[in-house]
């Protein structure tokens, strides 16, 4: 496990919060009994990868982004008005049930999550992300050239996740270059 590193912009320091990001992927299945297919079956997998992120009020896309690029899925983007809910979950303490776990469907109710998670200061907080939810967001892999050439004004700008900018970018460009130069015979 890394350890939580504090960067420096205009000459403060930010705190960086650990989170543990439990991304719900599902796949579909498809089993054969004797030449006859039945109907796919829907398997749900669990993805955990600790995120090290700096909490502020104005961070709410960047923090959907990041959570996203954490679990490797750079192709959804996230906008004002593309997002996706998680479940919050804080650290149990003394007199807290499993009822505190908080959802997080937009900026007012990150806001209180980046109230909490500031006031207690927990050594990890636990985050579940639905994939379901995750796939309603437009995609790189959509073609739609009015997004494209936003989505590269959207990567050049500074954040305080440079290196996840950068990988994201480079990762789009990869997806472009591989549709582009597509081996139609086998399908790579």
């Amino acid at each position: 496990m890394s350890l939580p590193s504090a960067t420096c912009h205009s000459g403060e320091l930010e705190k960086q919060y650990a989170f543990t990001v439990t991304l719900m992927v599902y796949s579909s299945l498809k089993s054969k009994v004797k030449g006859k297919t039945s109907m796919p079956k829907e398997v749900k997998s669990v993805k955990t990868k600790e995120l090290f992120f700096p909490l502020k009020v104005n961070n709410y896309l960047g923090f959907l982004q990041g959570v996203l690029n954490k679990h490797g899925q750079y192709h959804y983007k996230v906008s004002e008005k593309k997002c996706y809910p998680f479940k919050y979950v804080p650290p149990k303490t003394k007199g807290q049930c499993v009822g505190d776990a908080m959802d997080v469907h937009n900026e007012a109710d990150y806001w209180e999550m980046v109230g909490k998670v500031s006031s207690v200061h927990p050594s990890t907080t636990k985050i579940f992300v639905n994939m379901k939810q995750v796939e309603k967001l437009p995609s790189s892999e959509s073609g739609d050239e009015s997004s494209e050439s936003s989505d590269v004004g959207d990567h050049s700008k500074t954040s305080s996740h440079e290196a996840t900018d950068l990988d994201s970018h480079l990762a789009w460009w990869q997806i472009k270059l591989q549709q582009l130069h597509k081996n139609e015979c086998d399908e790579g």
